[in-house]
């Protein structure tokens, strides 16, 4: 835990800025919030991208495994070989099992900034809360909530102008 704090404490002066730009504390709040959610979802993204390239060629063995002994219990299970097919499918079986375990690893690496934001926003605004308006139900929420919302947001805003940049990159 001290190795975690002594991170935050060294990376501070860089997240704090953006809750530093305006002099109005719920303006700088909104920024400095949107910034963080912003990188979390960057340093996320550029580490998916170093853990696709690094285990690309695994899971695209895994894949190729899955489809191969999928086939051959196909045939087999066509052939009659009720016994071949069961072992086949248990191969076919293992090998989903691997890349569906590996893509779902490389998919948590995009979310780990995210934590260390929450952890960050503790040590800075733990005691923060927001109060929310009757209409809302005026209960009080921790300072992490717009932090999640903002940072959902900027996942799913993300993800579909990815489609549209990406291919426009390539060409």
């Amino acid at each position: 835990m001290d190795s975690i704090q002594g991170i935050l404490n060294v990376i501070d002066p860089v997240l704090i800025y953006p809750y530093r730009i305006f002099d109005s504390p719920m303006a700088g709040w909104w920024a400095g919030t949107f910034c963080l959610a912003a990188w979390a979802v960057l340093i996320g993204e550029v580490t998916l991208a170093i853990a696709g390239r690094v285990n690309r060629a695994a899971v695209s063995t895994n894949l190729d495994d899955t489809m191969y002994y999928h086939e051959q219990s196909m045939k087999a299970k066509q052939a009659g070989d009720e016994k071949a097919y069961k072992g086949i499918n248990k191969l076919a079986n293992e090998a989903y099992g691997k890349s569906f375990f590996l893509l779902m690893a490389m998919g948590m690496a995009a979310l780990w900034p995210a934590f260390f934001a929450v952890a960050w926003l503790e040590k800075r605004f733990g005691s923060i809360g927001f109060m929310m308006p009757d209409w809302a139900g005026g209960v009080e929420l921790s300072f992490t909530a717009p932090f999640i919302l903002i940072y959902i947001l900027l996942r799913v805003a993300w993800a579909k102008s990815k489609k549209k940049i990406l291919p426009t990159l390539k060409r």
